[in-house]
């Protein structure tokens, strides 16, 4: 095999936490990572040189893209490095659906699988966790809960089935802005503990939290407004996911799911939507 084609999924936050800074500077989470269907496509293919492509324009090919990253360190396991890394990218940049961080988890799977390296499950989430705080939980293809960074990842089990409206503003979020802007919502871990499990798709209500909103919705009024657009639209629940700027509407109902699509997607050209549904 010479070549390889993956899909590069993207994920939402069901609830993401802030419990607090710690000393190494990073802040400890506890969140909900949950696999949704709208991917990119990356294709691996065997090279004389490492080299990325990438459709958006907007997305660095250099050694700021996290795929160069996860290069980098195979490299030092002696692993072969030498491909062309082409990816079609459809998840938003910047948009808390953690692109960047699943092409990296995706790359590293095709590369172990393109040459015949075996590694355990382990190592690798070791490696992502080098690159990223979310990067860990693409590796697999389930609900997550995750702790520390969000390296700690747990299985959820499954989540109640629910249509996904994405609504992304086409306006950047730094998440490295948003973390130290000093209007995080912090939880105590004593009302962590208390999160329910959800089993049935109104539990939703009881869980969907994010932590972050207070230090990007006063400050990013388009985000506000999509956030505000998609509960108008008739969305039974609604959240910016992960440090924004994409807010996610979840539907019980399919037709009312693709109505709102119509709705926002005419009245906003300029905003990127998809509906799409949890895994």
């Amino acid at each position: 095999m010479t070549s390889l084609t993956l899909e590069s999924r993207a994920k939402i936050n069901i609830f993401l936490h802030v419990l607090g800074k710690r000393a190494d500077g990073f802040h400890e989470l506890y969140t909900l990572f949950a696999p949704i269907g709208i991917s990119d496509t990356i294709t691996v293919t065997k090279s004389g040189k490492f080299e990325i492509t990438c459709t958006n324009p907007d997305i660095p090919t250099d050694e700021r893209n996290i795929v160069s990253k996860v290069k980098k360190i195979l490299a030092e396991y002696g692993i072969k490095t030498n491909h062309t890394v082409d990816i079609v990218k459809r998840i938003p940049d910047g948009g808390g659906l953690g692109g960047g961080s699943s092409n990296g988890a995706v790359y590293l799977k095709a590369v172990l699988e393109l040459e015949n390296v075996e590694m355990p499950l382990e190592e690798q989430v070791r490696i992502m966790a080098q690159v990223g705080s979310d990067t860990a939980f693409f590796l697999y293809d389930q609900p997550m809960t995750g702790e520390g960074r969000g390296e700690i990842l747990t299985p959820y089990g499954n989540l109640p089935e629910a249509y996904v409206l994405l609504v992304n503003p086409a306006v950047h979020v730094s998440t490295a802005q948003v973390f130290t802007s000093g209007n995080l919502q912090l939880t105590d871990r004593a009302e962590v503990n208390r999160i329910p499990h959800i089993a049935k798709f109104d539990e939703y209500s009881k869980v969907l939290y994010n932590g972050l909103e207070p230090a990007v919705l006063p400050f990013y009024p388009e985000v506000a407004k999509a956030k505000e657009t998609v509960m108008r639209s008739g969305a039974d629940f609604a959240l910016m996911s992960g440090s924004g700027a994409t807010v996610f509407g979840l539907f019980r109902d399919f037709d009312r799911a693709q109505h709102a699509l119509s709705e926002i997607a005419g009245a906003n050209p300029h905003w990127k939507c998809f509906l799409t549904k949890l895994l």
